[in-house]
């Protein structure tokens, strides 16, 4: 249960703001209780927000930096609840891509036709975009496959690959290392654990929302795929981490980890590492469109030997994600 109020953590702060303010008005000395509660959530609350200043993110990339862009592509906007009638939009996402100039993409969702050489392959297309290093580890395979993806503009050294298991509703732990000017980094990108929700599962929690009495019945559903979805990414997160903790050279993630900053999840695969959204973004950081204006679940964590440069989401609604976009140097890059 503490996991699940993780997902209101911004909406329960303000609530103990306004009682802080309240209390200072009347003079009560209930005031105390509120900054108490406050000062213990502060840790909290430096994960969830970023608290600079909204600055205009520069295409023109900083020098001695490389930019990184992650993106859960939802299929390339197929499986995008929104997207009712099947649209295509993959023309208008490579054309996103495209436009960010990034030295490094991580894409999670990611599907291409079984035969890479074909002219309908995206990863021709990323070929041709200037990406012609690249890692793709499948975890679904029939007329086409699924999974995550690293492209890279320099070249890449090594790759490896980790499974969570055929049970779990997630993708596999990646990297690739990644050979800059002499020196090596080392890039991962991952798609943890799923909720699985459904249309009814949405559609329920637009009830709850308007306090529909059929949607409050729904809900016992709902708390039982968010539980279950946290203890495999407990799981998972463990791992994620030894596998940081074990790499030789510097490390960058990247994915969609599925669950919000307050959460077990992202303290342990954040560990020492920077959240490039806490140094350089404002404001809550929204990544998943739907269900909740709090959900950031797509990040960008970086080795502190980086120096973080700038960070942006990128508005589109071609996906169910947002993607995200941070330049990442260090003084010998």
């Amino acid at each position: 249960m503490v996991a699940v109020l993780g997902l209101v953590f911004p909406l329960l702060f303000l609530v103990v703001v306004l009682f802080f303010v309240g209390w200072i008005f009347v003079r009560s000395r209930w005031w105390a209780l509120s900054f108490i509660a406050l000062a213990v959530s502060w840790q909290q609350l430096s994960a969830v927000a970023g608290l600079n200043s909204r600055k205009e993110f520069a295409i023109a990339k900083p020098n001695e930096t490389i930019r990184v862009l992650s993106w859960n592509i939802s299929s390339w906007g197929q499986s995008t609840k929104s997207n009712k009638n099947g649209r295509n939009y993959q023309s208008l996402m490579l054309e996103t891509i495209k436009s960010q100039q990034a030295d490094v993409l991580c894409f999670q969702e990611f599907w291409d036709k079984r035969y890479p050489n074909s002219k309908y392959s995206h990863i021709q297309a990323f070929k041709e975009m200037g990406y012609p290093y690249y890692y793709f580890a499948t975890t679904t395979k029939v007329r086409y496959e699924i999974g995550v993806a690293i492209f890279s503009r320099y070249p890449i050294a090594d790759t490896g690959k980790f499974s969570y298991g055929k049970e779990d509703f997630a993708e596999h732990l990646i990297y690739a290392d990644i050979r800059i000017n002499q020196q090596k980094v080392r890039v991962f990108t991952t798609h943890l654990q799923s909720v699985r929700f459904e249309d009814e599962d949405y559609s329920a929690i637009s009830k709850i929302k308007h306090t529909d009495e059929s949607g409050l019945k729904d809900s016992k559903s709902i708390v039982r795929k968010l539980k279950n979805a946290y203890h495999f990414r407990g799981t998972q997160a463990d791992m994620v981490d030894r596998q940081i903790k074990e790499s030789p050279y510097p490390v960058i993630i990247c994915g969609d980890f599925n669950d919000v900053p307050n959460s077990y999840t992202y303290f342990t695969i954040k560990g020492n590492l920077q959240d490039t959204f806490v140094k350089k973004g404002s404001g809550l950081g929204r990544t998943f469109r739907y269900i909740s204006p709090t959900l950031r679940i797509d990040y960008i964590l970086a080795d502190k030997k980086f120096n973080v440069a700038q960070f942006n989401r990128v508005n589109v609604p071609y996906s169910d994600h947002y993607p995200v976009v941070s330049d990442i140097g260090f003084p010998s890059l």
